[in-house]
């Protein structure tokens, strides 16, 4: 993706505006790990993995090769002051244009926090890509245990594309990241440490893998036997197996009466999904505002077995560009659905079922926002002006639960044609 255009939602009014400089999804994907330090059980280290896809760096051409460069920023707060921070450059060259826009191909960096105190912290990630000045930053909350009081314990959770292992001992791991934009690969495997301060000869390992949106349940468990005060372990995950979905991976490790309980989520993403899915039958559902009515039932009731193939085959008769690996149309479409749900979710209802969220979708963010969220005396109300269309759409918060519902019902076929015109 070399260029990005953002439709940025306001969480507090209904207001929007576009940034040339901003992502629809995050320029990079990120992992945070606190383990035992080094030094001390009673101290961690911070394990901060960043993961950019080339497609997402922007490369410029050399004399034999392209060239990508890109800076991070870690900022670790704890409460209103700065305990540590870090910044550091990024090189990527590769030898073909093709790899520039591969979505397959990753640069992986990691940075750490050392020594860091026990307590509640904040870390500050940011990004930007040094040819095209693209920005984006987040921020993830940190809790920093004291690895030395508890009888058994464990560090965080790391996923792992490749474990080295000699003499039966971990020696290295090659990181992987994962979040709801990025699915683990496979093989993959999970890499954790046991700490020990008590001096155990064993272990029980017990760990467990649950789908979130499907039934899929794994169970296994292995003796541990732990080499002092701190022990690394990895387990084999079966992602080859699983379905597009997240799942819940929890570990238990036991001994002498004594539990410690480990959690993390990974995800698998299906090739030529979109990245925001949830599932294939949640992006099927969604199909329901673009799809012709044809469409939508050949692929609403469709064998299991085929769900996939009418759904890929759907998006594939519009990508603008069938060439490359991404397909813009899905991305953007299923973007603004995720931003729907963000925004208009209201009463356990998804925000691209609202009437909101199906204009949105459909005909983007509107011109103008005219708006009373406390009236006298009468219901709360919002107009979206769309001058390109000539058209305007008057929403009113029935029961005052904020769930805006369109004062003149317009059918899903109507708001279709205003977007094609």
């Amino acid at each position: 993706m070399k260029a990005v255009l953002l439709i940025l939602l306001c969480s507090m009014a209904v207001s929007f505006a576009a940034s040339e400089n901003v992502s629809d999804y995050p320029l990079f994907h990120h992992d945070l790990v606190v383990k035992a330090s080094q030094s001390s059980l009673s101290l961690a280290r911070i394990d901060i993995f960043a993961e950019v896809l080339y497609d997402d760096l922007q490369f410029v051409k050399t004399a034999e090769d392209f060239e990508g460069n890109f800076e991070m920023t870690a900022v670790l707060m704890d409460g209103n002051d700065q305990a540590d921070g870090k910044i550091w450059k990024e090189s990527v060259v590769v030898e073909s244009y093709d790899k520039t826009n591969s979505r397959s191909d990753i640069s992986l960096t990691h940075e750490t926090f050392d020594d860091v105190e026990p307590g509640k912290y904040k870390v500050l990630l940011s990004y930007e890509d040094l040819e095209s000045g693209q920005t984006y930053k987040t921020e993830a909350k940190v809790t920093v245990d004291d690895f030395s009081k508890p009888a058994i314990s464990g560090s965080g959770i790391t996923f792992a594309r490749r474990v080295d292992i000699e003499d039966n001992q971990v020696k290295g791991i090659f990181p992987e990241v994962t979040n709801q934009y990025k699915g683990l690969g496979s093989p993959a495997h999970a890499y954790f440490e046991i700490y020990n301060p008590n001096g155990y000869n064993a272990a029980k390992v017990e760990y467990e893998i649950r789908g979130v949106n499907n039934k899929f349940k794994f169970k296994n468990s292995f003796q541990a036997p732990l080499n002092g005060e701190r022990t690394a372990y990895a387990i084999t995950l079966p992602t080859d197996s699983l379905a597009h979905d997240a799942y819940h991976l929890i570990i238990k490790i036991k001994a002498e009466g004594k539990t410690a309980r480990l959690q993390k989520d990974f995800y698998i993403r299906w090739s030529g999904l979109p990245r925001t899915a949830e599932d294939l039958n949640a992006a099927i559902s969604q199909l329901q505002l673009i799809a012709t009515n044809k469409e939508w039932k050949k692929i609403k009731k469709a064998p299991e077995a085929k769900k996939l193939e009418f759904f890929l085959k759907f998006w594939k008769d519009r990508d603008p560009s069938p060439g490359t690996e991404e397909n813009e149309a899905m991305d953007s479409y299923y973007t603004k659905v995720s931003m729907a749900n963000q925004n208009f979710t209201v009463m356990g209802r998804k925000g691209w079922r609202s009437d909101r969220g199906m204009i949105f979708i459909l005909l983007g963010p509107p011109d103008e926002v005219i708006r009373n969220d406390y009236p006298s005396g009468s219901r709360p109300y919002q107009i979206w002006q769309y001058y390109s269309i000539n058209r305007q759409f008057e929403f009113y918060d029935r029961n005052g639960f904020g769930d805006y519902e369109l004062i003149y019902p317009v059918s899903v076929y109507d708001i279709q044609r205003y977007a094609r015109n």
